[in-house]
């Protein structure tokens, strides 16, 4: 990888992006009011099969495709994929994260003159980040790689700030899920079209009760 591609790979998944990720805990914070995570241990195991079936079995895919579809600039398949990315948001929070996220990335990414096609508007966040590693040029798997290790970074910040989790067990919890984002990757990008799609009750129920939740510092 070129060392502008890096530094533009860099800054697409650094915290510091100012697209408000930060605001959103994905069902976490209320499977911590649960008790179902409260230590290290059990936030690996409430992570790990989120990479493992519904990471890479949605996410990784979708990714994939509309990476090419930018390249390919086939704007049809790229409002096709949104299509059944967004039906598989499973609940209100999670929907309107994904949507509300895209537009932010898409006002960030207009703002540094990015190009953006006139298709690009109303897109959720994953199809906005694919075309931006399509027009950056950054090659496919790091920017996945790029993606799962932020997303797993937030859920890790949010950890912190609710359990809350030590700082060194955080680092420790981001080493032990590294090998976890390499598998993800890998099987995402064998995922044929049909096979799209994921099934995790207990993320499902843990985010639809998230908005009723009593009290809470997430979006989600």
């Amino acid at each position: 990888m070129k060392q502008q591609q890096l530094l533009s790979l860099l800054h697409l998944s650094s915290p510091s992006l100012p697209i408000g990720a930060f605001a959103y805990s994905q069902g976490l914070e209320t499977a911590v009011d649960l008790g179902w995570v409260s230590n290290e241990q059990s936030l690996i195991q409430w992570i790990e099969p989120q990479l493992k079936y519904s990471l890479s079995q949605l996410e990784v895919p979708l990714m994939s495709r509309c990476y090419q579809a930018w390249q390919a600039k086939d704007y049809g398949a790229i409002q096709h994929w949104q299509a059944i990315l967004l039906a598989n948001r499973d609940s209100a929070e999670l929907l309107k994260e994904e949507l509300q996220l895209g537009s932010t990335l898409h006002r960030l990414l207009n703002s540094l003159d990015c190009n953006l096609p006139a298709e690009a508007k109303g897109l959720g966040y994953l199809p906005m980040f694919a075309y931006a590693l399509a027009h950056f040029d950054i090659e496919l798997e790091s920017g996945l790689c790029s993606w799962l290790w932020s997303w797993l970074e937030n859920q890790v910040t949010v950890a912190c700030k609710t359990i809350p989790l030590g700082q060194t067990p955080a680092q420790q919890t981001l080493l032990a899920l590294m090998p976890a984002i390499e598998a993800s990757v890998q099987h995402g990008l064998g995922v044929a079209d049909e096979q799209i799609g994921m099934t995790l009750p207990n993320l499902a129920m843990v985010s639809a009760w998230h908005e009723t939740q009593y009290s809470r510092l997430f979006r989600s």
